[in-house]
């Protein structure tokens, strides 16, 4: 019996529990026609506080706009400019987007073109794939440099950030941000001999690393364009720190094959790199911010390599005739991401 209660309660939770929303809108929007008719009765001390209850839930967006207008229209016409200015401030801070409407009432589109609305700041995440690469400052090796092959194969990795970009005038931002990049590039050095009319390999080289780094890019970027798909290009620089770093490295030959995998080669890299960063984008206008494809190029300043200790290792260098050229990183990032837009709005100056 008490089962069979319980099962009632619960089927009758799950029947009313979706109306409550529905009732509350219905009862908000009875309210906002109520007040429209008072309005145009011209009995409008009442207005305000009739749809302060709903202000904060209960209307949708749209619901919730026309209130606002009829709240600072009531005022107006109560010759109450500082309630109106203060409620106009609410709106904006609400829906700072907002662009006037052809029935809009005169007086609401006097006061709301007193102000000024400007994008202040956005805050932006965003996250992609990369592709890196390594570019060579001179090469070293245990092998004959005459006689062997370098080849250098660029990698896929990912990175994730959180920037701010600051406007400095409409179509001028400064942006700083913060992103984790894990990268990864692969290189081979080989060399074959030749008995007789035979070619026989000697040695091949072939690694692959692992780096994973913190960046702090800062940037300016130019947009341009119109309507709700803008276009911008990026110039900048960038600096960033190696959080870890490994080495997976084979040796083989027709005799004999060694490997070695993740092994940690951090302590032989440099633990700080600067790069130039250049790009461009789309930017797509949704709702408090944009959608954003953001391609960058980040091309490597400073040799990653530890000079000093270039042949200190002996596992790398007798077990696996590994030595480290002298190189900078080079990748190109792809990021898809949100900025979320902060506005400013504020009484123009008479």
């Amino acid at each position: 019996m008490k089962m069979k209660k319980l099962w009632c309660i619960l089927l009758m939770a799950m029947f009313l529990l979706p109306c409550k929303p529905g009732k509350a809108q219905d009862d908000c929007l009875n309210t906002l026609k109520k007040a429209k008719q008072l309005y145009e009765q011209g009995l409008i001390d009442d207005i305000p506080k009739i749809l302060s209850s709903c202000m904060q839930s209960g209307f949708t967006r749209a619901q919730r706009i026309e209130a606002y207008k009829l709240i600072i229209l009531t005022y107006l016409f109560d010759d109450n400019q500082f309630e109106a200015e203060k409620s106009m401030d609410e709106f904006l801070h609400k829906f700072p987007e907002y662009e006037v409407m052809p029935n809009d009432p005169v007086e609401f589109v006097y006061l709301l073109q007193s102000y000024k609305t400007s994008l202040l700041y956005s805050v932006n995440l965003f996250v992609g794939p990369n592709f890196s690469t390594r570019r060579i400052i001179e090469p070293y090796s245990t092998l004959d440099q005459n006689q062997s092959t370098l080849s250098d194969q660029p990698g896929t990795g990912f990175q994730f950030g959180i920037g701010l970009s600051r406007n400095l005038r409409k179509s001028l931002s400064v942006n700083v941000d913060f992103i984790y990049a894990f990268q990864n590039y692969s290189y081979s050095n080989s060399s074959n001999i030749q008995l007789g009319t035979d070619n026989f390999q000697f040695v091949k080289i072939q690694s692959k690393e692992k780096l994973n780094q913190l960046s702090l890019p800062v940037s300016l970027t130019y947009g341009f364009g119109k309507g709700n798909l803008n276009y911008f290009v990026r110039l900048g620089g960038e600096a960033g720190m190696a959080t870890k770093s490994t080495l997976s490295i084979e040796r083989s030959s027709d005799i004999l094959s060694v490997t070695e995998n993740n092994y940690d080669i951090q302590k032989k890299r440099q633990k700080y790199y600067y790069a130039v960063l250049m790009g461009g984008g789309l930017e797509y206008k949704v709702p408090r911010g944009y959608l954003v494809l953001d391609i960058r190029y980040h091309m490597g300043l400073n040799n990653m390599t530890k000079t000093q200790g270039r042949y200190s290792d002996p596992v790398l260098v007798s077990k696996y005739f590994y030595i480290d050229d002298d190189f900078a990183i080079n990748y190109l990032s792809i990021n898809i991401g949100y900025y979320f837009s902060i506005y400013q709005s504020r009484k123009k100056k008479n």
